[in-house]
Formats: structure tokens, C-alpha cells, sequence
């Protein structure tokens, strides 16, 4: 294991002998999400980042990528 997810885990039982079970749980629930939004951000920043280098799929027409290419802005 990497020594950072060591680290988080040792003051996730630091804070459960200190602090009680139910910070401990809510700290643990709390975590979870903070990594869930860090997948979901960077996910999204590699979607967005392949679909500009893709040609669109099907009928779809990108006519705001046509204004730009012409120059024009919104």
C-alpha cells in the first residue's frame, strides 16, 4: 500500500480511539466521497478532453464548434 492511504488510515483509527465510532464513520463516509468527486472531476476532464479529439458520432453537428472555426464568438 502507498504511504499516504497508511497515513489516512492511521488517523481514521486515530480518530475512532480519540473521537468515538460515529466520527469515525462520518470521517470514513466523508472520504469516500472526497475521493468519489476527485474520480468523477478527473473522469470528466479526460471525457472532455477525448471528445475534442474525436470527430462527432452519427448526425450530430457541433455548431458551436462551427462559429469558432469561422472565427465568431457567442
Amino acid at each position: 500500500m502507498d504511504e499516504q492511504v497508511l497515513a489516512l488510515l492511521g488517523s481514521l483509527v486515530e480518530i475512532r480511539t480519540e473521537l468515538g465510532a460515529g466520527v469515525y464513520e462520518a470521517a470514513v463516509e466523508r472520504a469516500r466521497l472526497a475521493v468519489a468527486a476527485e474520480v468523477m472531476v478527473e473522469a470528466e476532464r479526460r471525457a472532455l478532453k477525448r471528445r475534442r479529439c474525436l470527430p462527432p458520432d452519427g448526425n450530430v453537428i457541433d455548431l458551436a464548434g462551427a462559429r469558432r472555426s469561422r472565427g465568431e464568438e457567442r
